[in-house]
């Protein structure tokens, strides 16, 4: 009797293997199986898919099975290690990110250069550097527009202001690319050049003062023949010895060190208009130093720079050591200290310091 028993209960078991071997992972059944979309231990790299489909990365200017970086799950977020992807890692750099949805990389497995990619942007990498980028619906759809990069710099194209809502990017001499929208209503395109320096791994943002305007864009059926071509800049005309002449800085750097213990901070504008770093942070963690870009002019205007604490209730104003207002200037680096702690700011330090000079990049623009 045991021994039947045995039997039966071995028999069972080999038939639930079986009928669990037949069942299909929900992960499988959307496809990508070569596709990892688990988050890396050490992933310095977070990206956020706040659209409704799953999207793959690669790296470079066109997606192939050779740059795959791997796969992003619709409204989730991923932390992806790319130490391995890059020779550099140890010094930092830069890539470009291309994506794609998981059904057009289905569709398109074989010759993954025609696959749509719905989004694109650049992003730094480096030891001990992270790097947060977000995938919008905004610029995913049915409308399309085509854009051409005259430049010899790479260009982030911006929402409605040269610091909006990064729509994509486009690497230097790009030509008729195509890039999506979730409507036909228009709207404006501001055009950044961003320069990333490796002896210095700092990126800059420069933008042109002639020859340079922002465009208005109208994107129009993506599967019509009535899609809308546009240039950067808008005069063809111009070459890149006009451009590269006009660049400056539209903004001021400014690097924050927060030496605050068990507490991540804020940076704002007059303690309501909140920054996000040059790597996409909205908050600076303890022990963290970031980078924030701060519109201002040439010569200087005042900019009442406020970090916040404690959700907003502890608020410390930056001032000089004659309790003035700082004045920041394009193009220039400035170096925030805080450290302290308590609940009222009499247990703080804050400290501000200016370069002496502006980044200068003309020598490496010029042998561009």
């Amino acid at each position: 009797m045991k021994k039947l028993l045995k039997i039966s209960v071995l028999l069972l078991a080999a038939v639930l293997i079986l009928g669990l071997a037949g069942c299909p992972n929900p992960d499988d059944e959307k496809g990508g199986d070569d596709i990892k979309w688990t988050s890396d231990a050490n992933g310095t790299l977070t990206v956020i898919n706040n659209t409704s489909k799953d999207m793959v990365l690669f790296s470079g200017q066109t997606p192939s099975a050779t740059n795959l970086l791997g796969g992003v799950r619709a409204t989730s977020t991923r932390e992806l290690d790319i130490s391995s992807v890059v020779d550099d890692f140890s010094v930092g750099g830069y890539l470009i990110l291309r994506g794609i949805s998981l059904e057009e990389y289905n569709k398109n497995k074989s010759n993954l250069p025609q696959a749509r990619i719905e989004y694109s942007a650049m992003a730094t990498y480096g030891q001990g550097k992270k790097f947060r980028t977000e995938i919008s619906p905004s610029y995913m759809g049915d409308f399309a527009y085509r854009v051409t990069n005259l430049g010899r710099i790479g260009i982030e194209l911006r929402k409605e202001s040269p610091d909006g809502e990064k729509i994509g990017y486009l690497s230097s001499l790009a030509s008729n690319t195509l890039l999506y929208a979730d409507s036909s209503d228009g709207f404006a395109i501001y055009p950044v050049y961003v320069y990333f320096q490796k002896s210095t791994g700092q990126v800059t943002t420069l933008r042109p003062t002639s020859h340079f305007d922002t465009v208005t864009v109208s994107p129009r059926s993506a599967t019509g023949n009535e899609i809308q071509v546009y240039t950067f800049p808008n005069d063809p005309t111009v070459t890149w010895d006009n451009i590269k002449g006009t660049l400056t800085s539209p903004v001021a750097y400014v690097t924050v060190i927060n030496n605050v213990p068990n507490q991540s901070g804020r940076v704002t504008i007059a303690g309501t208009n909140r920054l996000n770093s040059q790597n996409g942070y909205d908050t600076i963690g303890a022990g963290e130093i970031l980078t924030y870009e701060i519109s201002s002019t040439n010569e200087g205007a005042e900019r009442n720079v406020v970090l916040q604490f404690y959700s907003g209730a502890l608020n410390l104003p930056v001032r000089l050591d004659n309790n003035s207002i700082p004045v920041l200037k394009n193009g220039f680096d400035y170096t925030i200290t805080v450290s302290g702690s308590g609940s009222t700011s009499d247990g703080y330090t804050v400290s501000i310091t200016e370069s002496d000079n502006a980044r200068d990049l003309s020598d490496d623009i010029e042998s561009l």
